[in-house]
């Protein structure tokens, strides 16, 4: 898949899903189901009306190891593609992924290939308070999540394919990898409580919503855009020619500008983790 590292992103998602074998199909009953404590793998705006539903709407496709995996910098880097279908749930609310914390130490990367979606980000400073960010992302546009923290994509126009990268960032404490975190959903999905915040259709696009406790707690959220460290430590070729080129210099410009500029979340008494 050499030929990948050449790829511009407007092409990308098509050359991915050419190679791809089928992916996992995640529907509205993934949005309502339970753990093992009974606990909500996600917040919903209106999970009477999801529940009401007669339908069970595939929202996405997760296509895992999209990308053959690579070991540089004395840890595993792997590669997801999520194919998010438009439309919305039903009460309204943008169609959208479980959402999830991440460990620690785990370092994720996303790049939009086609659509346009909201990435809602959650995390807790250094002084224990609250943080909320949402990013609108455009074709070619990057996210990078704070270390630890939680993060949701809705979509705003759809079909959305979202290419991501993650990996361990050595010295960082962790119960257990970010690889395995991905292979148990019991651990990806259930390891804290679900931020209870979540975005609507509003006019003229959305409107982020949620519970009065979700709202008294995160407040009403910061906009933030693609910051310039993050598309100077990828490389003017993307994501997807990031991680099919294996570039450890590349890989290691990435990790310092991490280190050096996104946050890291920590634990909070009274918030919303577990």
């Amino acid at each position: 898949m050499s030929d990948l590292a050449t790829v511009p992103d407007s092409t990308a998602a098509a050359a991915l899903l050419d190679r791809a074998g089928r992916g996992v199909d995640r529907h509205l009953s993934d949005l309502l189901a339970h753990g093992a404590q009974d606990a909500s793998a996600c917040y919903l705006a209106d999970p009477g009306a999801a529940h009401a539903a007669r339908t069970d709407p595939v929202l996405y496709t997760a296509h895992r190891d999209i990308l053959p995996p690579h070991r540089a910098l004395g840890a595993e880097w792997f590669a997801d593609l999520c194919v998010y279908r438009s439309g919305q749930l039903p009460g309204g609310e943008l169609n959208r992924s479980i959402g999830h914390w991440n460990t620690p130490a785990q370092l994720e990367v996303f790049d939009v290939l086609s659509g346009r979606i909201l990435m809602i980000t959650a995390w807790y400073g250094v002084s224990g308070a609250p943080v909320l960010n949402w990013q609108v992302c455009e074709p070619g546009d990057l996210v990078a999540v704070p270390f630890g923290s939680w993060h949701q994509t809705s979509v705003l126009d759809g079909p959305a394919c979202v290419f991501n990268i993650y990996s361990d960032v050595p010295g960082a404490p962790q119960q257990h990898t970010s690889r395995h975190a991905a292979q148990h959903a019991e651990i990806k999905y259930r390891s804290s409580a679900p931020v209870e915040i979540t975005a609507v259709r509003a006019a003229p696009g959305f409107a982020l919503a949620g519970s009065r406790r979700g709202r008294d707690h995160w407040g009403r959220g910061v906009q933030v855009v693609e910051p310039s460290w993050l598309r100077e430590a990828v490389g003017p070729q993307g994501l997807v020619a990031l991680h099919t080129s294996a570039s450890a210099e590349r890989l290691s410009l990435l990790v310092d500008a991490a280190r050096a500029h996104l946050p890291q979340s920590w634990p909070s008494a009274g918030g919303e983790r577990a």
